[in-house]
């Protein structure tokens, strides 16, 4: 084997490492973002449609007195639980509506 080729191999090995080093951390990271704390006072459809906008996909919605809720335009958010933290997108998020 010539140097040439030699030193080929080894830059083609070294690039190989650096590429499953980055796929393996890429895929270990967890896409997050924050929840909104501007939620509250607005209609139940358009906090799902901000925090769906976000990326978020589990979004809970719970009746003020209690039990879950569809979301429905007369709804009205009461409070996020979370409101302000970075959370990860497959976190569940509870909204108290009325």
């Amino acid at each position: 084997m010539t140097t040439e080729s030699k030193t080929a191999a080894w830059l083609l090995g070294l690039v190989a490492v650096v590429a499953i080093f980055l796929t393996f951390s890429l895929e270990d990271s967890r896409a997050e973002s924050t929840i909104p704390g501007d939620l509250p006072g607005k209609t139940a459809v358009v906090a799902d449609n901000q925090l769906r906008k976000l990326g978020f996909a589990n979004i809970m919605y719970m009746s003020d007195i209690g039990g879950s809720a569809v979301v429905r335009p007369e709804w009205t958010v009461i409070s996020v639980e979370g409101a302000g933290q970075t959370v990860g997108l497959d976190a569940w998020i509870t909204v108290k509506v009325r």
